[in-house]
């Protein structure tokens, strides 16, 4: 028997209303609400519904897709050109991650370091204080590996973030390369460091069908 669901839910405003579908019949459905329907099309027939947003989503960029933990928003550059999606969570810390396709392990170093200039020039235009670069260090995140480093740094308020940076690739012939980068207050690191990395370790090459 095979199924869908189809809407654009609100995780802040009321209740959104689904369509779900089963074996080519189509039933309305509010969201974290269970309701019996019974089919039209098979005689006797019931079932038993409910839909809700799942804690865990999945976003698809143009080589890749990975998932994460909501609450968080996402905002994704899908008009075209270079794919970059940034997803903000709740508790203010930011994960950007920027799709490259493939590419060789000579371009990830030049976009490593470009990466990197970019971001101690952001950081310094905020005035902030207390710079340190961290050294570039291999990284693994799941099937992902390349090299990453950490910028540490006092905000303009004096307050200390983190700023970490990689550039991973695919292993095994996946042909994928993307750039990741996670903002958020050191006193964050033990909730941040979970998030980005289970983020980052579920990346697989989008010729994969992720699960439902």
């Amino acid at each position: 028997m095979a199924s869908k669901t189809s809407a654009q839910p609100s995780l802040t405003g009321p209740s959104a209303t689904y369509e779900v579908q089963i074996d080519g019949e189509s039933f309305r459905v509010e969201g974290n609400r269970s309701v019996k329907v019974e089919s039209k099309l098979k005689k006797g027939t019931t079932y038993q519904l409910a839909v809700r947003v799942s804690p865990t989503q999945i976003l698809r960029l143009d080589s890749i897709y990975f998932e994460y933990d909501l609450p968080a928003k996402v905002f994704d550059n899908s008009q075209g050109g270079l794919r970059v999606a940034q997803i903000i969570h709740e508790l203010g810390f930011t994960l950007t991650v920027t799709d490259f396709g493939e590419m060789d392990e000579a371009h990830r170093d030049e976009v490593l370091k470009t990466v990197t200039n970019l971001a101690l020039k952001r950081i310094t235009k905020a005035k902030a204080t207390e710079i340190q670069q961290g050294e570039f260090k291999p990284r693994t995140f799941g099937q992902s590996k390349g090299k990453g480093l950490l910028i540490t740094y006092n905000d303009s308020a004096g307050t200390k973030r983190n700023c970490m940076i990689c550039v991973l690739a695919g292993e095994n012939g996946d042909k994928y390369a993307l750039s990741a980068v996670a903002e958020y207050l050191d006193l964050d690191k033990d909730e941040v460091g979970p998030w980005v990395k289970a983020a980052l370790g579920s990346i697989q090459p989008l010729k994969i069908t992720p699960r439902p």
